[in-house]
């Protein structure tokens, strides 16, 4: 055992956050406490939770590894994250919240009732969920095997086991109460590392970091030496990650309006009893966001200058993986010794484990509730669609366990921007038409959906592949600037050539009630 404070840290928390689910199991009987909780939490109790699911490995590992790596330039990671949020609030919450029941496709067919636009929202609810799932498993798996020294495959599995007992046995209400532990955690520990490291290694001065990072290359293009030439990019140069217009219009266009098409995100909005409960919710989730985000950057400029030597080994060694995904616990153990490394250890798995949960409840929902009861046994009871989506949360285990074994070289905050992608390029473009625009027509969504995730899915693929080129295009850091267009450009074009758009006055004066309410 290398890390036995951390290890027992980590083991109580774990076995915490189990017992918290095993407790809510008395509320998974029936369908809306399973899927929503019955939407009863409050909106306090929402917007802390909210903060935990969103605190993810991509959060709390991936943001302040990239920039120790890159640079500022992976701080758009951080502010895209944040920004998302406000796509939200301003533009989908409300409605989604008075119109929807379950799931996004509860949106969509409240307007429509269709059952094609079903079928295509649950393929790519499991598809981003799956694609989400992913960089959780990487980075419990690292997390593990950093302080264990298990073998990783090893790790990676018994994630996947503890991320469908979550689901099983505690349901929304488990999973939200787990989501509000681990996301004060994970601030507070953030925050006290920021802390102490500007008091350590900085005369406790913010600042000073920003004038080191100004003189330090990033690891990435770095050969031998933190110290910056003349006319070298340093920390604090843009264009290092993302390194031409293009590259940052599409990588910031997938963290803008990613959070909008995040199904077990707006999920969360029918947890709580109204949808002025839902906006306030989003602006306390939003208020703890900021200081996170500001301080994981600083952070990230700090471990790039008081970690160089190791990340440059893990560099040349070819880990690129734990180079970036497991700077925060090397940092937290270098400032906080083992105590707080032991912190950052358990808030980040339970984060990791809390967020997988959220989104296998996400997918299980829309296996159960929109595929299950609504296309194959329109009659299933309660206790029926409750049992297939837990055998569903078991299979989606499965094969999200499969692809993080496969991409476990890749860093945890890339994979989650594709996933961020995906949602923006899918449900975002035909939310944001659905709620705003009323000559959208069911074959506009249908078009609209199919175009995002096909070229979403086609430029990801390139992306793995490392391919410089595809259909003539130059492949990005990210597909979104080709496939949001794309999605927005045939629900429009498609719309404007057919004229089924539904119940659309019914569901504007459903979606828009309160909408100017003040929080």
């Amino acid at each position: 055992m290398q890390n036995p404070i951390a290890v027992v840290i980590v083991a109580v928390s774990l076995l915490l956050t189990l017992s918290v689910a095993w407790y809510s199991r008395r509320w998974t009987r029936t369908t809306t406490e399973f899927y929503v909780a019955g939407g009863k939490i409050s909106w306090v109790a929402n917007g802390l939770a909210l903060i935990g699911d969103y605190l993810s490995a991509a959060s709390f590992l991936g943001v302040a590894g990239a920039v120790a790596i890159f640079g500022i330039d992976r701080f758009w990671d951080g502010l895209g994250f944040f920004a998302g949020y406000m796509t939200v609030l301003f533009v989908v919450a409300t409605a989604l919240r008075n119109t929807g029941k379950f799931t996004v496709a509860d949106v969509l067919t409240a307007r429509f009732n269709s059952q094609g636009i079903r079928i295509i929202s649950a393929v790519t609810t499991l598809i981003i969920c799956t694609f989400y799932l992913v960089p959780q498993i990487i980075g419990a798996g690292g997390l593990f095997h950093l302080l264990l020294g298990w073998d990783y495959l090893f790790t990676m599995l018994v994630v996947g086991i503890f991320m469908g007992l979550y689901v099983v046995l505690g349901g929304m209400r488990g999973t939200t109460y787990n989501q509000i532990i681990q996301g004060v955690v994970l601030w507070l520990v953030m925050v006290a590392i920021f802390i102490l490291i500007t008091v350590q290694y900085f005369d406790g001065n913010p600042l000073q970091i920003l004038y080191t990072a100004q003189e330090t290359i990033p690891p990435q293009i770095s050969q031998s030496t933190p110290l910056a030439l003349p006319g070298t990019p340093t920390a604090l140069t843009p264009g290092v990650f993302a390194q031409d217009l293009p590259n940052q219009i599409s990588f910031v266009l997938a963290l803008f309006l990613g959070v909008a098409g995040l199904p077990h995100i707006l999920t969360r909005l029918y947890t709580v009893p109204s949808a002025e409960d839902a906006r306030k919710s989003l602006v306390l989730t939003l208020s703890g966001l900021a200081v996170f985000y500001v301080a994981t950057c600083l952070v990230g400029l700090a471990a790039m200058i008081l970690l160089y030597p190791t990340l440059m080994q893990y560099l040349a060694a070819g880990e690129t993986g734990v180079a970036t995904n497991m700077v925060v616990p090397m940092l937290s153990q270098m400032v906080g010794g083992e105590f707080l490394m032991g912190l950052a250890a358990a808030g980040a798995m339970a984060a990791m484990l809390s967020t997988a949960s959220g989104l296998m409840i996400s997918a299980t929902t829309c296996l159960a509730h929109d595929v299950y009861a609504s296309l194959l046994r329109p009659r299933a009871s309660q206790s029926e669609q409750l049992r297939f989506a837990k055998v569903g949360s078991a299979v989606l285990s499965a094969l999200a366990i499969i692809l993080a074994i496969g991409l476990r070289d890749q860093g945890i905050s890339f994979l989650v921007a594709i996933a961020f992608g995906l949602g923006a390029s899918t449900f975002a473009p035909v939310l944001i038409l659905a709620i705003w625009w009323k000559n959208l027509t069911k074959q506009g969504v249908i078009a609209g959906m199919c175009t995002g995730l096909f070229l979403s899915l086609l430029f990801t693929v390139a992306i793995f592949l490392k391919k410089p080129f595809l259909l003539g295009l130059p492949v990005l850091v990210n597909p979104a600037i080709y496939s949001v267009v794309g999605a927005f450009g045939a629900a429009v074009g498609v719309s404007c050539l057919t004229s089924d758009r539904g119940v659309v006055e019914e569901f504007m004066a459903a979606a828009h009630v309160n909408v100017s309410s003040k929080v």
